[in-house]
């Protein structure tokens, strides 16, 4: 296997350097900044986090506006706007507020962390892992005063950044970078669930079963709540002859998720493997409608990433995933399409207004009795 050059970078280098920020300013810990920060500020944090938990996003984002006004130079109120923009699918804003809070502080466990994600929802692969690379700089070029504060966090830190570039090597069809990056991330943190679900995932697509199985075991065996980890390990164990023990694995993968095709397929497979076929073929024959709802809603997701602020696309994506039964999604697609309408009715009357104070270049119409 063959593993990727290494990359030095100037930022790389640079951040060694960033031991003080500023005017010969010692860099804070965030527990530092917001212990100093206005009890108002803190307040509002606070709130602003409570709305974005439950999905209003308009809400939450009048409240970050006014932190900003209060406190600009605090990182966590950017990387709360970016974390809003983000979610309301406005990638280039969310990434200007990530690119401001790693200018406050350059050294934060997330700041390019998340721009790697714009990037790689984006599409733009190589540039998703160049930031996370410099996550994991930034990470570890860390001041000894930064870094102790960090202790208990930076290993699962650093799995996270690692296995997003696994997936990203991934989506570059480099199998054996991504399995390398996989590799590292396992090395900051054995039991990351999801790099063992992947490593499963992308071992199983290369046929190599044996190998993929330890890691789909371990992947359920750190996270059994997971459904899609039940489901991975219980696909390779019908794929291994060993249906009774894939059984139920796939029975909760699939009523967990009904609305998932390849769930409700490899169920009903191994119900008809098990002797229960009337009832497996009930599962099987559901999938054909299921992929045909998948492929309407990839085509609204689509629609809806290339005009995100046009609230009728978001709503026809929620339509469409509601009628899949996907409500979790479809709640966050709709609170994205409040966001997406009010911003447009707020540029209405912007233009509206603009229009109005504009004066006509038309000359008057004089009565006839002024001649």
């Amino acid at each position: 296997m063959s593993r990727p050059l290494p990359i030095i970078s100037v930022a790389g280098c640079l951040l060694v350097s960033l031991t003080f920020v500023g005017c010969g300013k010692q860099a804070q810990t965030p527990a530092e900044r917001l212990q100093a920060a206005d009890e108002k500020v803190l307040s509002l944090l606070v709130k602003a986090r409570e709305e974005e938990e439950a999905g209003r996003y308009t809400e939450a984002l009048a409240l970050a506006d006014s932190l900003l006004d209060q406190a600009p130079d605090l990182p966590e109120v950017h990387m709360l706007l970016g974390s809003l923009l983000m979610q309301t699918y406005q990638l280039a804003l969310a990434d200007e507020a990530f690119a401001q809070a790693v200018s406050l502080d350059p050294y934060l466990r997330d700041g390019w962390f998340r721009r790697g994600h714009v990037a790689f929802e984006e599409g733009r692969y190589s540039e998703a892992i160049r930031r996370y690379r410099l996550q994991r700089e930034a990470i570890l070029s860390s001041p000894e005063h930064i870094a102790v504060f960090y202790r208990r966090t930076d290993a699962a830190m650093l799995s996270q950044a690692w296995a997003q570039t696994g997936r990203t090597y991934e989506l570059l069809h480099l199998p054996d970078s991504a399995a390398w990056a996989y590799g590292e991330a396992l090395m900051h943190d054995s039991t990351n669930a999801q790099v063992h679900a992947w490593l499963a995932e992308l071992y199983d697509e290369e046929g190599r079963t044996a190998e993929a199985l330890p890691h789909a075991r371990k992947a359920w065996d750190y996270d059994g709540e997971s459904a899609d980890f039940a489901y991975r390990l219980g696909a390779l164990l019908l794929k291994t002859g060993d249906a009774e023990d894939a059984l139920p694995l796939l029975e909760r993968a699939a009523y967990a998720k009904p609305y998932e095709s390849a769930f409700r397929y490899n169920y009903g497979r191994v119900l008809i493997a098990l002797g229960d076929v009337e009832e497996g073929q009930r599962h099987v024959d559901a999938t054909e409608a299921l992929q045909e709802l998948d492929s309407q809603i990839g085509l609204a997701r689509a629609a809806a990433a290339y005009s995100p602020d046009d609230p009728a696309k978001w709503r026809a994506l929620a339509a469409w995933l509601g009628h899949a039964g996907r409500w979790a999604e479809q709640r966050q697609a709709l609170a994205v399409a409040r966001v997406a309408s009010r911003a447009a009715a707020a540029r209405k009357r912007a233009e509206e207004a603009a229009a109005e104070e504009i004066p006509s270049l038309e000359p008057p119409v004089l009565d006839a009795r002024n001649r």
